[in-house]
């Protein structure tokens, strides 16, 4: 059976981006351990790594495709990513997100002139409800289950080598897997000696479960919202990690909330729950210090200004980070 998706998948990826896109910031993190360097896709348009996938698979639709206008689900980056990719190719969307979803992440939806649709309590429901509506007549754009969403994030893994030739790790924020499917196709497809490392959320555990045949149980309230929910049954993602992915690690709430503070006064740059995932495992050496040169991708910046002061205001008994959820030791 040939593979969903190729390294040449990625470098097509590249090309079409290119005209639209640029590099992001690779910058050194000296406090996170020797050889630590982070990838800042929260520096990307739309402030995440999203763009990357929603505008390669909406660039490769067809007339008829577009014209049928794009459905969605997302607890926010996927949505600004798609509203933003829509609008380039002139094609309507419409986004549906929990009733939970940050502002800050609703009004990237709206200002690019796509509908956003709040629906369910979380992304589950919302997806259900959108793929409900897809089939009823317009394009479905998945956040991880599309061979063009995840060659698109693999672009980032065809920079991370270019900026940092001598790279041997590189760590990866997960949720349904597409970030680090296409990532890990990219730097293993270049050099497979260098090691993928997946994080996931304690709170957020899907790919994890998948990866080692857990039951851990997924939470809802977290900083970490943009990593929450299932993975799709049959999704392409679960493979490549399997085949590709050299470890999944976990990380609590606690550490998540440290890694937010870290990247704004150790590194000077707003970063949320979910895009802080790979920060926290080496912050709290839940993945080892030990020298190897190492990019640790932040995943995006888009985080509410009332969840931000909560975290920066707080230590790690402090008060509630995100409307139900203190910072605690997440169950694990």
């Amino acid at each position: 059976m040939p593979e969903p998706v190729t390294l040449g998948d990625i470098i097509r990826a590249g090309q079409r981006l290119g005209a639209h896109l640029g590099p992001t910031p690779l910058e050194a993190a000296p406090k996170l351990g020797e050889n630590a360097w982070l990838k800042l896709e929260n520096a990307n348009k739309t402030h995440s790594f999203k763009i990357r996938g929603a505008l390669n698979a909406i660039l490769s639709l067809d007339e008829t495709a577009r014209a049928k206008g794009i459905i969605a689900a997302s607890s926010g980056n996927h949505a600004g990513a798609v509203a933003y990719a829509a609008d380039l190719a002139d094609a309507s969307a419409r986004i549906l997100m929990p009733l939970n979803t940050p502002e800050k992440k609703i009004d990237n939806v709206r200002r690019y002139g796509a509908e956003a649709i709040l629906f369910g309590d979380n992304y589950d429901q919302a997806e259900a409800e959108a793929l409900r509506m897809a089939a009823g007549g317009g394009t479905w754009v998945s956040p991880y289950n599309d061979a063009k969403v995840i060659a698109g994030a693999g672009t980032i893994g065809l920079e991370v080598v270019a900026q940092l030739p001598d790279v041997e790790r590189v760590v990866v924020p997960v949720s349904g897997g597409g970030l680090i499917a296409g990532v890990a196709t990219a730097v293993k497809g270049m050099n497979p000696e260098i090691k993928v490392i997946g994080v996931n959320a304690a709170s957020a555990p899907a790919m994890y479960n998948h990866f080692y045949g857990s039951d851990k149980p997924q939470v809802w309230e977290t900083l970490a919202e943009a990593l929450s929910g299932e993975i799709e049954a049959g999704s392409i993602t679960v493979p490549i990690a399997r085949r590709l992915v050299d470890d999944m690690a976990l990380v609590t709430e606690r550490q998540i909330a440290d890694a937010m503070r870290y990247m704004i006064e150790a590194q000077g740059w707003v970063v949320e729950g979910g895009g802080a995932v790979g920060v926290a495992a080496l912050l709290h050496d839940v993945l080892p210090r030990d020298g190897a040169v190492t990019a640790v991708l932040v995943s995006g910046g888009n985080v509410d200004g009332d969840v931000l002061r909560r975290v920066l205001c707080s230590s790690g008994s402090g008060p509630k980070l995100h409307k139900k959820a203190p910072i605690e030791e997440a169950g694990v």
